[in-house]
Order: structure tokens, then sequence, then C-alpha cells
């Protein structure tokens, strides 16, 4: 517990800013492009679609939190922040919202600092990954509240619990952050930390096509060729329908499929791919 920081974010409060128009959002980001360090998270929707849909993005400097809201907004123009190399970016477990931010706006970010890495590394590598709402509790002994978790992030207007919920995501970042290069560069991990952190951040920034088969070569090691043709024809089916791959096959049917394959016994296809013109669409790609 650091008591400089716990009075500081106690007694002085960040403003809290949801931008919902396009000009605020043009004068916003004017702002951003002159700070140096910036706190970042994001709210998704990622239930029936191949892609996340952005609800919000969450962008706090040292003294104002901006809630950008990305179903009313055009928020596109937040690349040059995100691929901004002189513009620190703190995230807590970088890799989730780094896919939301490259698949949804087509952004690689750059110079992350990653707060859930930094205190893995600070606790001796431990195999149990710290939640946002811990590290609060361990360096300020404030419990944050989580009522709003599986909220419905799509619908409008937003409740003021969940944009205060939001709003708490990035509050505490810049504080924790400071402590934790201090920490880092006495125990000497300072280059190690980066190194995770830029590793951990590609992942993030892997088509979800690539990161999928990669999860799947892990867990089967003999998985033949053809069945990694039948899978990647089933991303690419996804993506044109926008619905999740399991919505087409799931994994467990890629050796019967395969066996279908072999045998030529394409009728047996009904039965694992229900829906008619993804089945046309596989019996003529292969």
């Amino acid at each position: 517990m650091n008591l400089f920081y716990l009075f500081k974010d106690f007694f002085f409060q960040k403003k809290i800013s949801y931008v919902q128009n396009q000009q605020d959002f043009e004068e916003s980001l004017e702002k951003l492009k002159s700070t140096n360090v910036l706190a970042v998270d994001t709210e998704f929707i990622w239930r029936n679609t191949y892609f996340p849909k952005l609800s919000l993005i969450q962008i706090s400097t040292e003294n104002i939190i901006y809630i950008f809201d990305c179903m009313l907004l055009d928020v596109s123009k937040l690349r040059c922040i995100f691929e901004n190399k002189n513009i620190k970016k703190i995230f807590h477990s970088v890799r989730g919202d780094a896919s939301v931010i490259y698949n949804c706006l087509g952004s690689k970010i750059v110079n992350v600092h990653d707060t859930q890495i930094a205190e893995d590394l600070l606790n001796n590598n431990s195999d149990k990954q710290i939640s946002y709402k811990n590290l609060v509790r361990r360096y300020f002994l404030k419990d944050l509240p989580k009522s709003e978790t599986n909220s419905n992030w799509e619908k409008r207007p937003l409740k003021i619990a969940q944009l205060n919920y939001a709003a708490e995501d990035v509050r505490f970042l810049h504080s924790i952050t400071k402590i934790q290069i201090k920490n880092l560069l006495k125990s000497k991990k300072f280059e190690l930390f980066q190194s995770c952190c830029e590793k951990e951040k590609n992942f993030g920034q892997e088509d979800f096509s690539e990161s999928r088969l990669r999860r799947l070569k892990k867990k089967n090691k003999k998985i033949s060729d053809i069945e990694i043709k039948i899978f990647n024809w089933r991303e690419q089916e996804a993506q044109n329908l926008n619905v999740p791959p399991s919505h087409i096959f799931e994994d467990r049917d890629l050796k019967k499929l395969k066996k279908i394959l072999e045998k030529e016994n394409y009728n047996e296809c009904r039965w694992i791919i229900k829906k008619e013109t993804s089945r046309k669409s596989f019996i003529n790609y292969f």
C-alpha cells in the first residue's frame, strides 16, 4: 500500500467525461494527443458474433477519465493514440483489449505497460494472475464494486452505475504503474517486463483464426493437414457470416468431417454442418 497515492486518489477524484457526440470526441482527442501516459480499458459485446462489438473505450489521463461511446461515435481516429510510440498506454491484462482494438479499429498498439504482468514479475511469476479488483485492493485497500461485470453494454441509454463501473477500471492505473515501475527498476526486472508486455500484446494482435489454430494445435499435437484445412475453411465461413465458429460446427467434429471427405460421404455433413448454405459451401470448397 502507498499512502501518498491512497490519499491522492481518494481526495482528488478524477473527473468523468462521458463523450457521446463527434465534436466533443474530436476536442477530447486533441487533449489526449498531448498527454504522455494514458490508461486504457474497453467494454464490448461478444456473444453471437465472430468479431467483438465495441461499446466503450475508457481513456484516463492524470486528471480526467474519458468514456467514449463507440456505439454513438466514429472512434477510428483513436488509432493515432494507440499507434503513437511516444504515448505510454497502461492496461491491466493487455491481450484482451489489444485484440478488441486491433479487430475493431485495425490498430496495433505500441508502448504498453501491463499492470498484471508487472505484478506477476514483482511476485516472482506466481501462477495465479491477479485481477484488477484484487490489484486495487492490494495497493489501496479499496474494494471496487463489480455489480456491472455482466452488464448489457449494448443497451442504450447506459446506467450511471455502468459508467461509474467503466470509469473505475482505469481510475487507479496511473498510480499503480508509478509504484510498479519503481519496484521493477529496483529489482532489475524492467527490461524483462517490457519484453513480456510486447509478447503479450502481440498475442492479442493476432488474427482470431491464427490464435485459435495455435490453441488447437497445442491441444491436439497430431492434427492432420486436412483437419487444419477444414478448420481454416470454418474460420473464413464464420467471418463471412459474422458468427462464432462453433455456430458452423464444433471443434470435436473436425475428425468426423475428415472421415466424410475421405469417404466422400457428403450426406453425413447435414448432421454436423446444420446451416444449408454453409454445408454447400463446405462441399464445394473440398
